[in-house]
């Protein structure tokens, strides 16, 4: 190989998530920040900050309204995502898959058609993620030298999925006990009563995890700040992806080496990894939310 000449790599921008993926995530994210922005001024509607909210909206009944609308876009969009995978497995089952090529000189050249046909089975849980999770916490703790080697998915975002799934089944099923108490009438009444204890519980820590750890790693890591471009248009950055699925990474170089999708090296990022507005505003809206919470629920739990 001449001098000058660079090594091939993979495209500087991958495919990691398709448009049926990006839409589903945005329907669950939009209904979940409405639920959460709605649902808490209605628990602590006694408190002062919870007027602000309420008179966003033009009055309690008409935020309770949308509190209830958004509880049933959420509970659609959780019964779409059932719908597609079942759909996409029968599909992808029975039908022959095609193969799909690329210009190997195009730099944005997407991830091979396998990877974005509809549901991934690499996001069942399995004893790799049990010795992963165990192996990243000690190095989190300095007691191991170098982390994990993760494949397409983390233990922590196969956690973060099937915790999801868990919250909408918990918030659902609550939400429906508390909307139409008249169908359990034969439950007893402390039933009830817990049904309501876990709806607000549960979207509390949900509220947590969504704010401390998905937001961090989406937008605030420094691997990604100020937004992973993954939710936006389905694509992971090369170095990104070597980095956090080394074991993905290599895969994909083999089988782009043997289809001769490989592309000449170049540095590249995010278009948006420099834009100092959106760090700004970004940095603007999580400091809000971080004075909302010191403002409004902490104190509420050291009562």
């Amino acid at each position: 190989m001449a001098a000058n000449q660079k090594a091939l790599e993979l495209p500087v921008k991958i495919q990691r998530f398709n448009l049926q993926q990006r839409f589903q995530h945005a329907g669950m994210a939009i209904s979940v920040l409405m639920l959460i922005i709605t649902g808490f001024p209605i628990k602590y509607a006694a408190q002062d900050w919870a007027q602000y909210a309420v008179n966003l909206f033009g009055g309690f009944e008409n935020m309770f309204h949308v509190h209830l609308a958004f509880g049933v876009i959420m509970i659609l969009c959780a019964l779409y995502h059932v719908i597609w995978l079942a759909y996409s497995f029968v599909t992808s089952r029975n039908k022959e898959r095609k193969p799909v090529t690329y210009s190997p000189t195009d730099a944005f050249t997407k991830i091979s058609h396998e990877y974005n046909r509809g549901p991934d089975i690499a996001m069942m849980p399995s004893y790799k993620d049990v010795r992963d999770a165990i192996q990243h916490i000690q190095y989190l703790l300095g007691l191991r030298p170098d982390p994990p080697q993760f494949d397409r998915y983390t233990w922590l975002e196969k956690f973060e999925y099937f915790a999801v799934i868990w919250g909408v089944i918990v918030m659902g099923f609550s939400g429906i006990m508390l909307w139409f108490p008249q169908l359990f009438v034969f439950w007893p009444r402390w039933a009830l009563d817990v049904g309501r204890v876990v709806h607000t519980n549960e979207a509390f820590v949900a509220m947590l995890a969504l704010v401390v750890g998905h937001f961090f790693a989406a937008h605030f890591s420094p691997k990604v700040f100020p937004t992973s471009r993954v939710w936006w248009d389905g694509t992971i950055n090369r170095e990104h992806l070597k980095e956090e699925h080394p074991l993905e990474y290599d895969r994909l170089v083999q089988e782009y080496k043997a289809k001769g999708m490989l592309v000449p090296d170049g540095e590249g990022h995010s278009p948006f990894s420099q834009s100092l507005p959106l760090m700004v505003v970004e940095l603007i809206i999580y400091v809000a939310i971080f004075i909302l919470l010191l403002w409004t629920f902490i104190p509420m739990l050291l009562v």
